[in-house]
């Protein structure tokens, strides 16, 4: 069920979720605009995410939260930075607190619903960001896990729909052929990129892969990847 407006805090529905950190910068998180690394520079990080996929200019963003970012997306500054996650800017940028009326005076209707009841992804900090024009529309899920970490739970673009588990980065494939595949992996094994997990999926003659990466993955490995036969679209996470 959705509710719109702001709504008291309930502590007692917030519940303590398992997350697991590998340092102690995966709490700090880096220098942000805002008071929280998961309700700033995560929401910024899902934001990003969303845009990324979408490849386009939007006209409407929908943002759906759940649990803590329902309860408190005013007073933590989740909205703005959600928005300017879509917008493209970078953590420190002055513009990040007057990125919803930055965005609403270019035009774009912005949107934040609280969705009522448990996340269907099971965290407390999720955001279902929706955008939209007269061409396409798209959808992701993401949750913030702490120190400007995220993770994608659900990504819905051109009739695809997938549900990622893991962290970022990862590397978004749509070829027109099945055996690009297993071309990727076999280059990221000759690189030594690890693999962690592979969802894919065909829509009608499309076929989209979806790759998990361990570690960073190099911007001149993607830009040599992304001029292999055959690869419509490729998306760095």
């Amino acid at each position: 069920m959705e509710r719109s407006g702001a709504s008291m805090s309930q502590e007692a529905k917030i519940q303590a979720k398992n997350t697991s950190y590998s340092s102690c910068f995966d709490v700090i998180g880096p220098v942000m605009v805002g008071p929280s690394s998961s309700h700033t520079a995560g929401a910024i990080n899902i934001g990003a995410a969303a845009q990324k996929i979408y490849r386009d200019r939007p006209t409407e963003i929908i943002v759906r939260y759940y649990e803590s970012f329902a309860e408190t997306h005013l007073g933590h500054g989740t909205d703005f930075a959600t928005i300017a996650g879509v917008l493209g800017f970078s953590y420190d940028d002055h513009r990040v607190p007057n990125s919803v009326d930055i965005a609403r005076n270019q035009g774009m209707k912005v949107q934040f619903i609280e969705m009522e009841g448990p996340s269907p992804y099971n965290h407390p900090n999720t955001a279902d960001i929706t955008l939209i024009n007269d061409h396409k529309t798209s959808r992701l899920v993401g949750v913030s896990v702490g120190g400007g970490k995220v993770e994608l739970r659900l990504i819905e673009l051109g009739g695809f729909l997938i549900e990622p588990t893991g962290y970022l980065p990862a590397l978004l494939l749509i070829s027109d052929r099945p055996e690009t595949e297993a071309s990727f992996l076999a280059r990221f094994a000759a690189e030594g990129i690890v693999v962690t997990q592979t969802l894919s999926q065909a829509v009608q003659g499309r076929y989209l892969s979806y790759f998990e990466i361990q570690h960073h993955f190099p911007q001149s490995l993607y830009y040599a990847m992304e001029e292999m036969d055959h690869v419509e679209s490729l998306i760095l996470l």
